[in-house]
């Protein structure tokens, strides 16, 4: 007995590692698709406020797609060859090398690479996390997935200063070609990296009834009708923070990569904290907390015009470094703690309404950003950029949905004041300090007690 926990372990130890070697390396892609490199190339291939808009919400757009993904594993029960199929949809890049060099370059046909990407990443997105629920224990499943995104957040720093110094500094479009070419070398090794990862077959999962169960499970669809929400409002802005830095304040992208680097080694600080807090505490304090300080985050960008643009991204950066990083990883453990069971149907509709949320932001911001954009005035001597007004409301949509998540039952939860207390304790070498069985004002319990499969 002892013999077969000991070879057990080693195997939770292999794929732990194999699985952070894999998230590592996709960072990478990541990078070239979700950063102000993505913005950069978007615009060189000819695209204004309202294409971008519109491309924005392909990551969130086709997370409907999810709803299919438990059907697909059951007819093809390998994971993690199901993953590494999945992943190989960034290859489609490489199409995109011979177009940057035309000299009639057509955004349609970025936009459609760009979309079939997206539509293979919707898919891998569901299989990951249904990996994840398989092969990590429960009980460590915090603090892994803290870890991890340590090493993420740290490649993410060194990876963007890389991409942006090849930006700045090698001619168009070579400097492109590059960084995809990067991109694609390193995408092979992560499916190399996939493969160590052990064979985890799929159970039978029942989609139709499935999906009957989880849409009757209020709490649940509380918990994803709140991030329908919540993406709905951050993809009404999101892509016209890197977009207002370029094209308006004309800033180099190694100034900005600048502010990168100081929000990924915060959130590699706080990662690992976060994890240990989040299977302390309760994952949704944590989502709490997060949202809670990210929310501020876009109204710091009023500073964002040619004068303050140095204390605005230092701010945005030391926020965003600690409050992301609190609401990455609690969205990733707060629904498998919130879920009755453990079938990727619960993970798929999680997915599905969030990204159905953020493609209709996505659709509706542009149009407003493009508005916006259209502003420019002085108060007294302080230009303000039309943009800067739509971040300020962004930031008030942001601080109305928490109250929905705030509505959740979930196992334990204590409020952001106690916890941010345990940060300071934690970061301060104290201990941090235990929430006592009798202290029930400071401890929220849900309104029924949850079945739990974790």
């Amino acid at each position: 007995m002892s013999e077969f926990i000991k070879r057990l372990k080693w195997h939770a130890s292999k794929d732990e590692l194999y699985l952070t070697v894999e998230g590592t390396l996709s960072t990478f892609y990541l990078v070239l698709t979700q950063t102000v490199i993505f913005t950069a190339l978007a615009l060189y291939f000819g695209l204004n406020e309202v294409a971008l808009g519109l491309v924005s919400s392909f990551p969130m757009a086709f997370q409907i797609f999810q709803i299919f993904a438990p059907a697909v594993i059951e007819k093809l029960p390998n994971k993690k060859k199901l993953l590494a199929f999945f992943n190989s949809g960034r290859f489609l890049w490489i199409i995109l090398i011979p177009l940057l060099f035309s000299e009639h370059r057509k955004p349609e046909l970025f936009i459609l690479i760009f979309a079939l990407s997206q539509v293979f990443a919707a898919f891998a997105g569901n299989v990951w996390i249904s990996i994840i629920s398989d092969v990590i224990p429960s009980e460590r499943r915090g603090k892994y997935l803290g870890l991890r995104n340590f090493f993420v957040s740290l490649a993410t720093l060194l990876v963007f200063y890389l991409y942006s110094l090849i930006a700045d500094n090698i001619k168009k479009p070579f400097n492109f070609a590059i960084i995809i070419l990067i991109t694609m070398v390193t995408t092979l090794f992560s499916l190399v990296s996939l493969m160590k990862v052990r064979d985890v077959s799929s159970k039978k999962t029942g989609s139709l009834n499935d999906l009957r169960i989880v849409l009757k499970d209020k709490n649940f669809m509380k918990l994803s009708k709140a991030y329908f929400m919540w993406n709905f409002v951050i993809l009404l802005s999101a892509p016209f923070f890197p977009y207002h830095q370029i094209h308006n304040l004309k800033l180099p992208m190694t100034y900005i990569s600048y502010a990168s680097i100081t929000a990924s080694l915060l959130s590699m600080l706080f990662y690992t904290l976060w994890g240990r807090l989040s299977d302390e505490f309760g994952h949704k304090s944590v989502l709490i907390t997060g949202l809670s300080i990210v929310s501020v985050t876009p109204a710091i960008w009023i500073l964002m015009n040619e004068k303050h643009w140095v204390l605005a991204l230092t701010l945005d950066a030391i926020l965003s470094g600690v409050g992301w990083a609190a609401v990455n990883l609690a969205f990733i453990t707060l629904p498998m703690e919130t879920a009755a069971s453990s079938s990727p149907m619960y993970f798929a509709v999680f997915s599905a309404l969030g990204g159905l949320g953020g493609m209709i932001g996505s659709l509706i911001g542009g149009p407003i950003a493009k508005f916006f954009n259209s502003l420019d005035f002085y108060v007294k001597d302080y230009h303000i950029f039309g943009l800067q007004i739509f971040f300020i409301i962004e930031s008030v949509l942001r601080y109305s949905v928490i109250p929905l998540f705030a509505g959740i039952s979930s196992r334990k939860y204590v409020s952001p004041a106690t916890l941010f207390t345990n940060v300071l304790s934690t970061l301060s070498g104290r201990h941090a300090i235990r929430i006592q069985e009798g202290n029930r004002q400071e401890v929220i319990i849900g309104r029924k007690r949850l079945r739990r499969w974790w």
